[in-house]
This record gives C-alpha cells, structure tokens and sequence, in this order.
C-alpha cells in the first residue's frame, strides 16, 4: 500500500507545526457548528478553498470537489424537503416545493460539509502520515487508536486508487457503443475486481501492522519528532486564539 493523501509541496502550509494544523482541524469543526451568520460561514469555506488550490493545486482541488458532488447533489435535491415551515421561495401551480427555511438549512449543512472536507484535506494532503501519528501519541491516545487512525486514511486512497485502475482497464475491453443498461451491467464485474484487490491486500495490511509494531507488548521506540518543526507552542495558542476571533466576529 503506497498510497498516500500526503501531496509533496513546499508552500506555507508545510512548514506549520503539525500539532497546530490537527488542532486547527479539531477547532474549526468545532467552529462549523457554533452559532454563526450563514454568509460568514460561506465566506469561511471560500477561504479554505483557495487556500486548498493554492497549496495542493487546482487538479488535486477538483478531485476532492468531484468526490463530494454526489453527496452535494443529494443535500440540493431532498434536503429542502425537510423543511415544510415557513414562507415559500419556490412554487408550482400553488404548491410549495422549497421554503426558505429549507433553503437556509441546506445551504448551512452543504457549507459545514464542504468546510470540514476542505479543512481535513489541508491537513491530510500537507501533513505526512507519521507526523498526524506523533501527534496523536504526543495527546496520550493509545498507540492502537493513532494506528488504526492513519492507516484508515492509508488504506482509504489505496482502495480508491486500485478502482479508478479496475474501472480504467474494463473501459479499454467495452465496445464503442453501449446502452444505459449495459453500463450499469458493467459495474458488476469493476465492483468483484475491487473486492477481490482488498481481499488480496489483507496480508499487506497485516504485515504493515506488524512492521508499525501493533501488538507487541514492549515499548515502541519512535524514530520521527517534532525536532524541525520550531515554535509549537506558540502555533498551538496562536490556532486557538484565531478560531476563537472567528467566532466572536461571525456569530450570530
């Protein structure tokens, strides 16, 4: 399993204590579900999301969009239905299809859901594996909980990546034309190609246990610290104090 969410780059993001920027995740999805005007929110995610494109690029950015779409689409369609109360926004023949009530709790949970991938995906695109480790170790979480922590979000692009790979090689054996039923007949075999790739890789990811040291009873030595990275403390109080200021000027 080589994959990995980390993307090499030499922006300032890269040069930020770790501790600071999982701390800063951990505060801003605090933040999303503080009592804050729902513009303010909007102009938080907008924020995170340049700053997304200017750390790990426009290509990367665009994936991480494409892969929340459905979810987004899925909030636009049947979310406003949620919401029957109020003043309507949108009418048919007389019947009400979207309150503004319905309108204003989809537009905040799509904006809290958008902030908190765009703020994971600084983390996790900018932050390597084994720093996110340390920092779970440096706040006493148990070694097993940190491990199966950052492999979960190793294991995760691995499957992703070997199905765009299972899926790219079924499209190269598919005719030029094809009907709508014969796509979804198609997934079948895409969908048994991945499970049987995760199968197969569960003893590399029993190997990868044991070489991380997940089950022995003696002390783990750490190889990686904190000994680059200058001014920790000061970052740390620096994230709080900021998301608190956010807070203060955006609330309701």
């Amino acid at each position: 399993m080589t994959s990995d969410t980390f993307i090499a780059g030499r922006g300032p993001l890269y040069r930020i204590d770790p501790r600071a920027k999982v701390l800063f995740l951990v505060a801003m999805t605090i933040w999303f579900f503080l009592p804050v005007t729902l513009g303010s929110l909007w102009v938080v995610v907008g924020i995170l999301f340049v700053v997304m494109v200017g750390s790990v690029g426009v290509k990367y950015s665009r994936r991480v969009l494409a892969s929340i779409s459905a979810m987004l689409l899925f909030m636009v369609l049947f979310m406003p239905f949620s919401q029957r109360t109020g003043e309507g926004c949108l009418s048919i023949r007389g019947w009400t299809v979207v309150t503004w009530a319905g309108l204003w709790q989809t537009l905040l949970l799509m904006g809290r859901f958008m902030g908190i991938t765009f703020t994971c995906t600084l983390l996790f695109a900018t932050t390597k594996m084994h720093d996110i480790t340390l920092v779970l170790l440096s706040w006493h979480l148990p070694y097993k909980v940190a491990l199966v922590v950052t492999l979960a979000f190793t294991y995760i692009p691995f499957i992703g990546d070997s199905f765009k790979e299972i899926q790219e090689s079924h499209k190269l054996r598919r005719p030029n034309v094809c009907s709508g039923k014969s796509h979804l007949k198609d997934m079948l075999p895409t969908l048994t190609s991945a499970l049987v790739v995760s199968l197969r890789s569960i003893p590399f990811l029993a190997m990868s246990l044991e070489q991380r040291g997940y089950g022995r009873r003696g002390r783990r030595t750490r190889y990686h610290d904190f000994s680059q990275y200058r001014h920790g403390v000061l970052s740390c109080v620096l994230v709080v104090t900021g998301v608190i200021v956010l807070f203060l000027v955006c609330r309701m």
